[in-house]
């Protein structure tokens, strides 16, 4: 698993900052591919889909949530 982290702000036309917001994410990677017409044990190598074959696995957001400024 892995953590994001993110920030995003608001601003008005003249570029005065109105708002900030921090969030936080877990992540983790699961053993299925994106398309499951792979199965999960399926080599790399030997893929049929082309999603998979760029795409990889499925990723799961495991937790979410919003950060206070002070946690930053």
């Amino acid at each position: 698993s892995f953590i994001i982290r993110s920030y995003g702000e608001s601003e008005d036309k003249n570029g005065k900052v109105l708002a900030r917001a921090w969030c936080e994410a877990v992540v983790e990677r699961d053993k299925n591919f994106v398309d499951e017409s792979d199965k999960p044990e399926s080599l790399l190598t030997s893929l049929k889909s082309n999603a998979n074959k760029i795409f990889g696995r499925r990723y799961e957001i495991t937790s979410f949530r919003w950060l206070h400024p002070d946690e930053v």
